[in-house]
C-alpha cells in the first residue's frame, strides 16, 4: 500500500510539472551496473592523506582555475541556469560539496583528503558546477513545493493516510511534508546523473584526463557501500553512477564535446 501510495504521488509530481534533467542522457543497461558492481568489489583500500590547509587551499585554486572557463562557456551554452559562482572551503572531512542558491558552492576539504590527484578534485569541482548550469537548485525548490501541494491534496482526500499511519488532525501538516519530499526526490537521481555528464564535458573541454578523473567515483562508491540504487533514494549507488559515467564519456568523446540533446 505505501509503495502504490508513493508511486501515486511521484506520478501526479511528473503530471503536474517536476523539473528532471536538461538534457536526454545515455542509457544503462544491467551489465553495464554488475560490470561496475565488481569494479567496486574488487577495489582496493580507500585512498586518504592528511592535507595541510595549504595544500587544501593550492589544489581547489588550481582545479577551479583549470575548469572554470570551460565550465563558463557550457553553462552559457545550455542558457538555462547560473554561470557566475561562488566557492567556499568547508572544514568538514568527508568526501562531500554542495550546490546552494545564488551559484553558491560548498566543498569540503575531505574532498582533497579523498582524492589520489588533482584530476579527481576536478571531478567534483565540476559535477557541483553542472547543477547549477542546469538550474538543478531551483528546479529541487519547484519540486518541492508541487509535491507539497499535491501532498496535501491526495492526504485530504484521504489516499495516502492509511498508507503512512497518519492522525486525521495532522494529515495537512504531514501530506506536506511528505509531498516536498517525494517532490525533492522525483528527478534527483536523474539530475545527479545530468551533473556527473556535464561535469564529464567540462573535463574534457578544460584537458583534464577523464580517466583519473572517473577514480574519484570508485572511491565514493567504496565510501558508500551501496550497491543498488533504491526508489528513495536521492543519489544513484556507486555502480550506477561509475556505469553512467563511463557510458557519458564515451558519448562525449565521439560527440568532441558537444551538449547532448535536451531532453
Amino acid at each position: 500500500m505505501r509503495r502504490r501510495s508513493f508511486m501515486a504521488l511521484s506520478g501526479a509530481c511528473l503530471v503536474c510539472g517536476c523539473s528532471g534533467a536538461v538534457h536526454r542522457l545515455p542509457q544503462l543497461s544491467g551489465a553495464d551496473v554488475s560490470l561496475a558492481q565488481s569494479e567496486v568489489q574488487a577495489a582496493g583500500p580507500v585512498p586518504w592523506q592528511d592535507a595541510s590547509d595549504e595544500e587544501v587551499v593550492a589544489v581547489l585554486r588550481s582545479a577551479t582555475k583549470r575548469l572554470y572557463r570551460p565550465a563558463g562557456q557550457v553553462c552559457r551554452e545550455m542558457a538555462v541556469g547560473v554561470c557566475d559562482w561562488n566557492f567556499r572551503l568547508s572544514r568538514d572531512r568527508s568526501m562531500n560539496a554542495a550546490s546552494l542558491s545564488n551559484g553558491m558552492i560548498v566543498l569540503n576539504r575531505g574532498v582533497v583528503d579523498y582524492a589520489a590527484n588533482e584530476e579527481e578534485v576536478c571531478l567534483v569541482i565540476a559535477h557541483e558546477m553542472g547543477h547549477q548550469a542546469a538550474d538543478h537548485v531551483a528546479a529541487r525548490r519547484h519540486n518541492q513545493a508541487i509535491g507539497a501541494l499535491l501532498g496535501n491534496a491526495l492526504l485530504g482526500d484521504g489516499l495516502l493516510s492509511a498508507a503512512i499511519g497518519l492522525a486525521t488532525s495532522s494529515s495537512t501538516l504531514d501530506g506536506a511534508s511528505v509531498g516536498a519530499r517525494i517532490g525533492a526526490i522525483s528527478f534527483s537521481k536523474e539530475q545527479e546523473r545530468e551533473a556527473d555528464y556535464l561535469a564529464g564535458l567540462i573535463l574534457y573541454r578544460s584537458g583534464v584526463d577523464l580517466d583519473k578523473a572517473r577514480g574519484m567515483l570508485v572511491t565514493m562508491a567504496r565510501l558508500s557501500r551501496r550497491m543498488r540504487t533504491e526508489l528513495l533514494d536521492t543519489h544513484p549507488a556507486g555502480p550506477e553512477r561509475i556505469a553512467g559515467w563511463d557510458r557519458a564519456v564515451a558519448e562525449i568523446r565521439a560527440s568532441n564535446g558537444r551538449l547532448p540533446p535536451r531532453a
